[in-house]
């Protein structure tokens, strides 16, 4: 199956590609995919960055700004992170695959570390075809979760009911760590002020 294929099986029919997806045998197939689509969303990022990054580094900068003076960043510093950051990218997949992996089996589902990088690559697909559009990082992201629930019920045999709540019973412990987080450093952030007046 070509990527294009794959992209519109994985996007419009997941219960249906992760199901088959046991013909899969080794992560070469996958790993391909991972690479060019995310050469393909390092590159528009980077385009979005060229068209309106002073726009949006201003915006950000704005919202948080504690009084430092606006860094700014050449075209060619932004491009050498970007490579950077896609060669990281790839070695990160195999780390988060591998989390996956040990995650799954601790609820009892063993296909071996070869399905568990597929099954994180594939489920990425929103993300890594989408992210760059500005404000859609987070739909992508549900999107993501969406189809990481019906690609580990559909590789692993799990339930529907123990697909999703091994995802977001620790994603709403984070969630909560972070709200508590963000609360005890704004406060901290507010008392510093007041001791500077």
């Amino acid at each position: 199956m070509d990527i294009f294929n794959k992209i519109k099986s994985i996007l419009f029919n997941p219960e249906k590609f992760f199901a088959n997806l046991n013909k899969e045998k080794t992560i070469q197939d996958s790993l391909i995919y991972y690479i060019v689509l995310l050469a393909f969303n390092v590159v528009m990022s980077y385009i979005m960055f060229l068209i309106f990054g002073d726009v949006i580094t201003k915006m950000v900068f704005n919202m948080f700004n504690f009084g430092q003076e606006m860094p700014s960043f050449s075209s060619l510093q932004v491009f050498g992170q970007m490579i950077m950051g896609y060669v990281l990218g790839i070695l990160f997949g195999f780390v988060i695959a591998a989390i996956l992996f040990v995650w799954i089996l601790i609820f009892g589902g063993n296909k071996g570390y070869a399905k568990a990088y597929q099954l994180f690559v594939y489920s990425e697909t929103p993300s890594m075809l989408l992210k760059w559009i500005p404000f859609l990082g987070f739909i992508t992201w549900i999107y993501d979760l969406v189809l990481l629930i019906i690609g580990t019920k559909k590789i692993y045999n799990f339930s529907a009911t123990k697909s999703t709540l091994i995802y977001v019973i620790p994603l709403v412990i984070l969630f909560i760590i972070g709200v508590f987080a963000l609360v005890a450093s704004l406060l901290v952030l507010k008392n510093m002020n007041f001791g500077l007046l």
